[in-house]
């Protein structure tokens, strides 16, 4: 079975549940698992992949060099290695299901930079409008349709980060306050699952996942209505058993009183007026050119809006 929670109600979670006529790995669509299944590949820690980058050839067959890698739904999880880079130049590691171990010569900072580019609900301003609009961390975590990567630390400027990727966790805890450790959902008939260990994680993380859990299925819930109603479009999610369905890990926020995807729109483009009418107040100090400028702006808006 399948269980999407509607949180349309705040007092209370309801629940709507689907079946579904294939397997839940099937569904997956995942192909060929290109990482290493033998059991003494299935524990990471930022440590552990470094030294065995370096040192175990068996690892070879896996490895994959990208410098245009970018963040996708596929991928697990992402170390970071700037700071002390793997092989003298290798200043990223992600562990993508498709692609296996991918080292690429970018930072973590702009594989999360290329998802951005390439996915429209990742646009920066959209995710910047929407944490704020939850009350979230700003710079914590991104959230797509059921789909959610979720920063070690905060990711603005230029600050490098690991990365989970909690639609591919079952479930994680924090040992000792020192080391979070997240096992992955069973990937395979067999039980193939992995787990990612990170270091120095912040005191309070568990609060902030449960909050960005939380977070991600009041808008997810909100996309999906959306899809229903407008486009008679019923879309459903990938990993049902994932951290992302399980409401014991969510920590309820005091959420925006929106209950429509188009209403969030709206608001967002109103907000995004507003946002360029300061950046030309700013860089532009005349107020005639002010005028011209807002006029010129809002009838282009309006004409992409409207098809006019």
């Amino acid at each position: 079975m399948f269980k999407e929670t509607n949180l349309r109600n705040h007092s209370s979670l309801h629940k709507l549940f689907y079946s579904l006529d294939v397997s839940a790995y099937k569904q997956r669509n995942l192909g060929i698992i290109s990482l290493p299944t033998d059991i003494k590949y299935r524990n990471w820690s930022k440590d552990l992949t470094k030294r065995r980058i370096e040192n175990d050839s068996q690892l070879e067959q896996y490895i994959k060099y990208d410098n245009k890698y970018r963040l996708n739904k596929n991928t697990l999880a992402v170390y970071e290695f700037k700071q002390n880079p793997i092989l003298g130049k290798y200043k990223a590691v992600a562990f993508d299901l498709n692609r296996g171990i991918v080292l690429s010569q970018k930072s973590t900072h702009a594989m999360m930079q290329g998802l951005m580019r390439h996915a429209v609900h990742c646009d920066m301003i959209w995710q910047r409008m929407l944490a704020r609009e939850a009350g979230v961390d700003i710079y914590q975590g991104i959230v797509m349709y059921n789909v959610l990567y979720f920063s070690m630390h905060a990711f603005s400027g230029n600050f490098f980060t690991d990365w989970i990727c909690l639609h591919w966790i079952k479930d994680f805890h924090v040992k000792r306050h020192d080391q979070a450790i997240f096992n992955s959902i069973a990937l395979d008939e067999n039980g193939l699952v992995y787990n990612f260990a990170f270091d120095s994680p912040k005191p309070n993380l568990t609060k902030i996942i449960g909050q960005y859990l939380f977070h991600n299925h009041y808008y997810s819930d909100l996309y999906y209505q959306h899809m229903l109603q407008e486009n008679n479009l019923r879309v459903t999610a990938i990993n049902s058993d994932s951290i992302l369905h399980n409401s014991n890990y969510y920590v309820q926020l005091d959420l925006y009183a929106i209950d429509s995807f188009k209403k969030l729109a709206d608001k967002f483009y109103n907000h995004v007026l507003n946002l360029h009418l300061l950046t030309i107040v700013k860089e532009f100090k005349p107020l005639d050119y002010l005028h011209r400028e807002h006029r010129f702006f809002t009838k282009q808006i309006i004409k992409i809006r409207y098809n006019r």
